[in-house]
């Protein structure tokens, strides 16, 4: 008995995934997701920062046809208005027919069987404070959809931005915070990767209660020991089924100085953890690459591929 007992507390435990998230539009706030579909290498998280607010005076910058990775100074977003973001709550909706390119998320997303089904990109927002609905689901596979969320924003900010995408259907430019994907693999489209046990730590330390969506990730994991993912970097990693890559550390900013689910609660991340943790430098959390496709879940295990 005290034989078995011993093997179960020498056990390793199982690293596994607390949390999957995506953000549609870049900045603002994520849909929790209960399992994540990708049917194909190099994607990200079905509609992952696939929009994005551009200033208005930067769309010479912008090509449609051909994207290129553009630093966050040139939208509106969380690095550029993170008290604005804050003010207001979003949700969305995939809703399209069943075929064997597409990836989504569930249970946010509906797929129907009808072939002919045309997707819809449904977006509502909300006032964070009284919940009052301002934008309705409106679809942003549509230039319509897209003008409404550009000149809601515009009025907000009192600055003029346009809603922008890729021009392709299979979502292959992704807005992201990074450059590291252009960098490591010439997409534009990472996985950003937290881990709970690491925030935890930071939160002791801070003494400050801090959610890991602040870090706006797309997968947190936990039962692994705090900074150990920054270990994993060149290293890849099996969550589910899928195969990820991971690629490199995430550079901290502006941008996760204000809880995206308490305006109220302001932290200077980037000068924190210098601080505290200079041996990490600005760094938290890592970016992936989907290497192989396939389901990810919550509670799924994760393990590093020797």
């Amino acid at each position: 008995m005290w034989h078995l007992l011993f093997m179960l507390l020498a056990s390793p435990k199982k690293v596994e995934i607390t949390g999957l998230y995506r953000h549609p539009v870049k900045g603002m706030n994520a849909d929790s997701l209960q399992e994540v579909i990708v049917s194909q290498r190099g994607e990200t998280f079905p509609d992952d920062r696939r929009y994005a607010l551009l200033w208005n005076k930067n769309i010479e910058k912008w090509k449609e046809e051909d994207p290129e990775w553009l630093h966050k100074e040139n939208f509106l977003c969380a690095f550029t208005a993170p008290k604005l973001f804050a003010e207001y709550l979003t949700s969305y909706q995939i809703v399209g027919s069943v075929h064997s390119l597409q990836s989504y998320g569930s249970p946010c997303d509906q797929v129907c069987q009808e072939m002919d089904q045309k997707t819809k990109r449904l977006l509502t927002v909300r006032n964070r404070a009284t919940d009052e609905i301002l934008l309705d689901s409106i679809d942003l596979s549509t230039n319509g959809g897209r003008e409404q969320l550009g000149t809601f924003y515009s009025h907000q900010s009192g600055k003029d931005v346009v809603c922008v995408t890729g021009s392709s259907d299979n979502h292959k430019h992704q807005f992201g915070n990074t450059s590291s994907g252009v960098k490591a693999r010439g997409d534009t489209r990472t996985i950003h990767i937290i881990n709970a046990a690491t925030v935890r730590e930071l939160s002791t330390t801070l003494q400050i209660p801090i959610n890991p969506t602040r870090f706006r990730p797309n997968i947190v994991l936990d039962v692994l020991e705090p900074w150990e993912e920054f270990k994993w970097v060149d290293k890849s990693i099996r969550c589910g089924d899928m195969k990820l890559g991971i690629i490199k550390q995430t550079v901290r900013c502006e941008g996760v100085s204000v809880d995206p689910l308490d305006q109220d609660n302001v932290l200077d991340i980037p000068k924190l953890l210098a601080k505290h943790y200079p041996m990490y430098g600005p760094y938290f959390g890592v970016y992936a690459v989907i290497d192989e496709p396939g389901t990810v879940k919550i509670g799924d295990t994760v393990s590093v591929i020797e």
